[in-house]
């Protein structure tokens, strides 16, 4: 998804202006089962108008904010992630369908306490998208400790609990596509480390093909870290790897790159590339990446993990601007 998809998906929906209507459903800690909450309609429409608000302080409105891939993702800032890998377990109540025929919230069954996350649903009958919202301590008030509510000009014990809907939120669905504003959340969900661990993997195998490595389980063994795994998940699209460099030339870069002479071992013939050390691996994963660069202007060299390729099109442009 392209970050204009993403502003007309949200605006296909948005436009429809009169013609929309909101729900909130809680999502319940420990069993995940998801039940519609009975807001009265003046406080839906407030809530509606919030969050609407918040979607285009968030993205639409945000200059120069561009989307990546969470496969892809790196460390640039303003920047807003497209979920392309399977649902970890923690999530997957996110991709139920939400009707009239769920579960009503009762005050009498249920504790507002107890509420994980919202699902805001916003929209018509034909077109929808749905906000996440992970809960945080401060938005429910009474969880832990208690209150003090004036009455008759004293302050007096207030043992009930209190939702407060701020307009903050983690992800939307539109077209189909989970759109997260940070990875945070991501990398605390549960299973969210088992779908990594799997794709990165599926990424090694490419490495494997290739040769290069007289073994892979050294950079296995380092997978039980979410931030490596991740950064292994994103060679399968390394430009090292798509453009297929023969494996001398890799090899020769290994060894006389500034950043990487001397911290890497190579078989008797030369031929494959032996990672001895947790840096050594940690270093070869990054020059996958391509991360290592050159000015051609002034031939210092550079370490820069987010990059965008620019096409020869894009030169011309800029050359005839």
């Amino acid at each position: 998804m392209t970050r204009n998809e993403l502003i007309e998906g949200l605006n296909n929906v948005l436009n429809q202006q009169e013609q929309l209507s909101t729900v909130v459903f809680a999502v319940m800690k420990e069993t995940l089962i998801i039940k519609k909450l009975n807001i009265h309609n003046d406080e839906i429409n407030h809530i509606q108008n919030m969050f609407i608000g918040s979607i285009n302080d968030k993205i639409i409105n945000v200059e120069e904010q561009t989307i990546i891939k969470v496969s892809e993702a790196d460390n640039r800032a303003n920047t807003v992630f497209e979920y392309d890998l399977d649902l970890p377990e923690g999530l997957n109540f996110y991709d139920a369908a939400l009707n009239d025929q769920a579960e009503i919230f009762s005050f009498q069954n249920d504790d507002l306490g107890d509420i994980d996350s919202l699902i805001i649903k916003i929209g018509t009958e034909e077109h929808q998208i749905k906000l996440f919202k992970k809960l945080s301590t401060v938005e429910v008030f009474g969880r832990g400790g208690f209150s003090l509510w004036p009455s008759n000009n004293r302050l007096e014990r207030f043992n009930d609990k209190v939702l407060r809907l701020t307009p903050n939120f983690n992800s939307v669905l539109v077209d189909d596509t989970y759109v997260f504003l940070d990875l945070k959340l991501l990398e605390r969900s549960h299973g969210f480390h088992d779908v990594i661990v799997r794709e990165a993997n599926n990424s090694l195998l490419m490495v494997e093909v290739l040769g290069i490595l007289d073994s892979t389980q050294g950079i296995v063994d380092l997978l039980g870290k979410t931030s490596f795994a991740r950064k292994v998940v994103k060679i399968r699209y390394s430009p090292v790897l798509v453009r297929n460099i023969p494996n001398a030339q890799i090899i020769n870069f290994t060894r006389n790159h500034p950043a990487l002479a001397n911290k890497m071992r190579y078989s008797e013939d030369g031929e494959q590339i032996i990672l001895h050390t947790k840096i050594a691996k940690e270093l070869f994963i990054k020059m996958l990446d391509d991360a290592y660069l050159t000015s051609e202007l002034t031939t210092q060299y550079y370490e820069s993990t987010a990059k965008d390729v620019v096409e020869a099109q894009e030169l011309e442009e800029v050359v005839n601007a």
